[in-house]
C-alpha cells in the first residue's frame, strides 16, 4: 500500500526535482508536494488538512529564506494535534554544523536528521524505519 503524501521542503528547486525524481521513482507515495520555504509548507500542510488529509511524511530544509526549517518546526509543533499527530517530519539538510544538531534534538515531533543528498538506500531507510517498508 502506498502512502499517500510527501511534502518536501527546500527553496533549491534543483534538490526538489532531483527528489521528487528519486522518490517518485521508488513509488513509495501517491503525491509528492513541493513548498520552497517553511510558510508555503504551512500553507500546504493547512490545505492537504482542509481536504481530510495530513502529509505521512515531511523532508525539511533547514536554511531557506521567508521562515527556515526550525522556524517551521515552532510554528508547526503549535498546530493541533490531529493535524501532526501521524506525520513523520524529517530534516534533510547540509548542514551538519553542531549548533544545528543540537537545536535539532530539542524538536520532539523530529523524527530523524538526515544529510544531503539524498539516495535511495536513505529513502528505503526512512521508509522501513518509520513506515515498516509499505509499498
Amino acid at each position: 500500500m502506498k502512502l499517500k503524501h510527501l511534502l518536501l521542503v527546500d527553496d533549491d528547486p534543483t534538490t526538489n526535482f532531483f527528489n521528487r525524481h528519486l522518490i517518485g521513482k521508488l513509488g513509495y507515495f501517491e503525491n509528492i508536494h513541493e513548498a520552497a520555504n517553511g510558510q508555503i509548507a504551512l500553507e500546504k500542510v493547512d490545505e492537504l488538512f482542509k481536504k481530510g488529509c495530513t502529509p505521512d511524511m515531511i523532508l525539511l530544509d533547514i536554511n531557506m529564506p521567508i521562515m527556515n526549517g526550525f522556524e517551521f518546526l515552532d510554528r508547526y509543533n503549535k498546530l493541533d494535534e490531529e493535524v501532526k499527530s501521524s506525520v513523520v517530519v524529517c530534516m534533510l539538510t547540509t548542514s551538519l554544523a553542531k549548533e544545528d544538531l543540537d537545536k535539532a534534538k530539542d524538536y520532539d515531533l523530529l523524527a530523524d536528521y538526515l544529510d544531503k543528498p539524498l539516495n535511495e538506500n536513505k529513502v528505503k531507510d526512512l521508509m522501513e524505519r518509520y513506515f515498516g517498508d509499505r509499498k
